[in-house]
């Protein structure tokens, strides 16, 4: 009578559920959850106020962009667009794009966000 003994060894994981290598990785930029619950927020006011229907994120070049629709099949009326600055580790500049101009400029979110804030202003007559 012959014993066979069998060994159990781990399978060898590649990481399929990550192919992006490590110099990629750090060109990823995303919005934080604190800059995306204050676009969000933006987003939900104009949408009750029935200026803005559809929105989308997206990441190309190293830049995560926030694009805001008026119509769901048209182009987007605002992009918010968050990129890495050159030189600068941690810095980012914060872009409101409108029609391929831009609106305004910043390195905070809620500064750059100004902009889409009404300016109360009392008159005299």
């Amino acid at each position: 009578m012959n014993i066979v003994k069998f060994k159990f060894r781990e399978p060898h994981i590649t990481h399929l559920s990550n192919p992006i290598s490590k110099n990629h990785e750090k060109k990823i930029i995303f919005f934080s959850k604190l800059e995306l619950t204050s676009i969000l927020s933006l987003y939900s006011r104009q949408v009750a106020k029935g200026l803005w229907k559809d929105y989308a994120l997206d990441n190309q070049n190293g830049t995560a962009i926030f694009s805001i629709f008026r119509h769901t099949h048209d182009k987007p009326i605002y992009r918010i667009v968050k990129k890495k600055l050159k030189g600068l580790k941690k810095k980012n500049e914060f872009l409101i794009i409108k029609d391929a101009q831009i609106i305004n400029k910043s390195s905070e979110l809620l500064l750059a966000l100004s902009k889409f804030e009404k300016k109360i202003s009392i008159m005299r007559y």
